[in-house]
């Protein structure tokens, strides 16, 4: 898909059926924070899920919980592709839509000059496409790139012991969960 000329998904196909679900970016913020919540169990997370859709959820209930996870990864837009060989079991916890929201929300306006407060609606994939394009110099992104760090790999003592101080100052309180963390509940 070319996020510069395509229309953006209104639908997911679920066993040859298109769906209509809420593409609104905040919607899908609050997907990610749903399946966060450690006070979901997997099964009450997929029934809750099913909100997603504008109608009627497909009777495919796993082939609908699919669907919505391709969609909330933006699997078919450039940035959505994984490289081969990525194991996702594997990925370290960077980033929390809710303990970095006000860094997001920072970025967006430093710069977009966006307040996603009172946006009433931009399409989730137009949303990951500026998200993905922050500059790196933001705290945003350096707050992601330090969590990111494999410490074990540094091999200065007085370099790691630093970025260590600072992981912990900025480490996320819960342990947030991907997409792909979550698609292996099921």
């Amino acid at each position: 898909m070319n996020l510069l000329y395509e229309n953006l998904p209104e639908c997911v196909d679920v066993d040859g059926i298109s769906y209509p679900i809420h593409t609104n970016f905040k919607d899908w913020i609050a997907f990610f924070d749903m399946m966060a919540d450690e006070n979901y169990r997997p099964k009450e997370k997929l029934i809750t899920s099913l909100r997603w859709f504008q109608g009627e959820p497909p009777p495919d209930l796993l082939g609908a919980w699919n669907a919505l996870l391709q969609f909330a990864s933006c699997e078919d837009t450039p940035n959505g592709e994984e490289p081969e060989g990525t194991d996702r079991r594997k990925e370290i916890n960077c980033f929390s839509w809710s303990y970095d929201s006000a860094y997001v929300l920072g970025a967006f306006l430093q710069c977009y000059h966006m307040d996603l407060r009172v946006i009433p609606y931009l399409h989730w994939y137009h949303f990951m496409a500026l998200f993905e394009a922050l500059p790196d110099d933001l705290p945003l992104k350096k707050r992601i790139g330090y969590r990111s760090i494999n410490l074990t790999e540094i091999k200065d003592n007085a370099k790691r012991a630093e970025i260590q101080k600072i992981k912990q100052r900025i480490a996320i309180p819960h342990a947030p969960m991907s997409a792909g963390q979550v698609g292996a509940f099921f």
